[in-house]
């Protein structure tokens, strides 16, 4: 991908999550309970780093990779997750929610081509897969801490609220998402490897 294009899609991320973000604050202080917001806070955080390193012609490091892939992982399940289980794309509502839109969909969407398009995936190691793991788990131990701390009995999401599901309920899903993320993420390594002619 030349530079040109690599500009124009990291400062059309740019604008699309900030915009996304900046409209989701309704919420108040509700906005940093939702996964989806946090982690596109995240990419958009990794996007503007990465504005700046085409700024300074720097190249990307290991160590970065590893978290950028992790950002990769996090926001296509936060897209799958709205979009199969929480969202309906087929109404007009959704698409009338244009902030959910931009973060649900959009963002993803250009985070992966932006990434499968300038990234050495083959360089993605172990590490990338526990980064993707750490971001969601940070985010339920943030969750559940606050829920026991505040006694606060809203949950942000229906496979998080313990009072509907209880605990078992809530470790099966746990579980489910955490295979989500380690299998995506191994099949794009995989992938990754394949593509460059390399035995995984």
């Amino acid at each position: 991908m030349n530079r040109p294009l690599r500009y124009a899609i990291v400062i059309l991320y740019i604008l699309v999550a900030a915009y996304g973000c900046i409209s989701s604050w309704i919420y108040g202080t509700r906005f940093f309970l939702y996964f989806t917001n946090l982690g596109n806070l995240y990419c958009l955080g990794l996007m503007v780093n990465e504005l700046v390193r085409l700024i300074r012609r720097k190249p990307i490091s290991l160590p970065l990779l590893q978290w950028e892939f992790g950002g990769l992982i996090s926001i296509l399940v936060i897209g799958a997750v709205f979009n199969l289980l929480l969202g309906d794309p087929t109404s007009a509502a959704y698409w009338a929610n244009k902030p959910s839109v931009c973060l649900h969909l959009i963002t993803p969407i250009l985070y992966a081509i932006y990434f499968f398009s300038t990234r050495p995936v083959r360089k993605v190691t172990v590490g990338g897969i526990q980064s993707s793991i750490l971001l969601p788990y940070l985010y339920i131990a943030f969750i559940y801490t606050r829920h026991l701390i505040t006694g606060d009995q809203w949950f942000p999401y229906f496979f998080l609220d313990i009072n509907r599901i209880g605990w078992g309920g809530a470790f099966c899903w746990i579980l489910a998402l955490t295979l989500v993320f380690v299998i995506t993420g191994i099949t794009f390594i995989y992938l990754g490897k394949k593509r460059s002619g390399r035995k995984v």
